[in-house]
């Protein structure tokens, strides 16, 4: 009994805790960002995320017959899926091969970043709800679900949906600008730049980058 009801107030998962909440709150206030920097900060929060999963205490042990009771209803995923999908645009849809119905296909199969997310906040969700219940058999229960659902599931969706929105970032750059109103500066070869001229570009572009992530 004391060895389960430990692994929830254990360090990593306090710290799994912690990233999922922000995970499912970024999330949740995507209509207040624009593609770029959600792209970004996507970037930064699912790979801590899936660090911290991969941390979860495997010593824990279910101590109720029955699964923890669930709160991310149908709506809830599609507001997010859709939140995430309407951002996003056409850089949506991506191919993936990491999936069981790959079994009975030669091609990849199309997928959605907002459907993948959407498939990671769910169980994550699910796990914050119960969690802040303070019940410590129930909180034991759910840690061992969300570990195993992310060992079977998300933990692939993760994956597959970073793949993707890496390929967003560096390969649809000018898009992601031209949406953001954003417009690259062009050099010339010809043209009597000085060092001053350099270097203050290079300090203009870094700031510009790094407050519209840290805003967010």
């Amino acid at each position: 009994m004391e060895k389960n009801t430990s692994a929830i107030y254990d360090k990593n998962t306090v710290e799994f805790v912690t990233v999922a909440a922000e995970f499912c709150g970024f999330l949740e206030r995507t209509g207040e960002m624009k593609r770029r920097s959600f792209v970004d900060k996507a970037l930064k929060l699912l790979p801590l995320l899936y660090l911290k999963a991969s941390l979860l205490p495997e010593y824990a042990e279910r101590m109720d017959e029955f699964d923890p009771e669930t709160f991310v209803t149908e709506g809830d995923y599609e507001r997010v899926r859709a939140g995430v999908a309407a951002l996003m645009g056409g850089n949506d849809d991506y191919l993936d091969v990491f999936l069981d119905d790959m079994a009975y296909s030669d091609t990849p199969i199309r997928q959605t970043i907002s459907e993948s997310l959407a498939d990671i906040y769910q169980p994550v969700k699910d796990f914050i709800c119960v969690y802040q219940l303070g019940l410590d058999r129930t909180m034991n229960d759910a840690l061992v679900v969300c570990r195993e659902h992310f060992e079977e599931f998300w933990g692939q969706r993760l994956l597959n949906a970073m793949r993707a929105l890496h390929d967003v970032k560096y390969n649809s750059r000018s898009e992601a600008e031209e949406e953001d109103g954003a417009s690259s500066p062009v050099f010339d070869a010809d043209a009597d730049y000085t060092e001053d001229d350099l270097y203050e570009g290079l300090e203009t572009g870094e700031d510009e980058d790094y407050d519209d992530y840290t805003t967010k």
